[in-house]
């Protein structure tokens, strides 16, 4: 019984020390989220920009299809 409970206690060890090794790996690369967050904010921008650009050119070419479908109409 007394090998049981000294390997629990080592088991459960073993796990605290993972998982402490894991909480400082993680705060150690924290500073590189910052980066990426820069980075992924400029693409979002980025792919803002080209919807508002292509939101204008769809509605452009709306325009001209209406246009061209009344003088169409206009002609029959």
């Amino acid at each position: 019984m007394h090998e049981l409970i000294s390997t629990i206690q080592v088991l459960t060890a073993l796990i605290g020390a993972f998982a402490t090794f894991f909480a400082v790996l993680h705060k150690s690369h924290h500073e590189d989220y910052a980066d990426k967050f820069k980075t992924l904010e400029k693409e979002r921008d980025n792919l803002a920009e080209d919807y508002e650009n292509e939101r204008k050119k769809r509605k452009e070419l709306e325009e001209k299809y209406e246009k061209l479908k009344k003088k169409l109409e206009d002609t029959v």
